[in-house]
């Protein structure tokens, strides 16, 4: 992993223990929803706080298929390509 695939891994592991998602539920395979049973008030939040740490937006999809890892793949590719 790149530096910066690292610095987002650990940013959303850290939103997502204070949203109160179990640490060691946390792992790239998980769904926002079905597993982490997140909902649209979290994905609210999850949005707001990687606009704060990385100054990008991306739309979180707690319903559906969306995983841990599809979520730092759209952060990365915002980081990367803006817009």
């Amino acid at each position: 992993m790149t530096e910066i695939e690292v610095e987002v891994h650990q940013a959303l592991t850290e939103i997502l223990g204070e949203l109160g998602v179990e640490p060691d539920t946390i792992a790239d395979s998980a769904l926002l929803g079905a597993e982490l049973e997140l909902d649209s008030t979290d994905a609210v939040e999850i949005g707001l706080e990687l606009k704060r740490r990385f100054n990008v937006t991306v739309k979180v999809q707690v319903k559906g298929s969306e995983t841990v890892g599809d979520l730092v793949k759209l952060v990365l590719v915002e980081i990367e390509h803006p817009g």
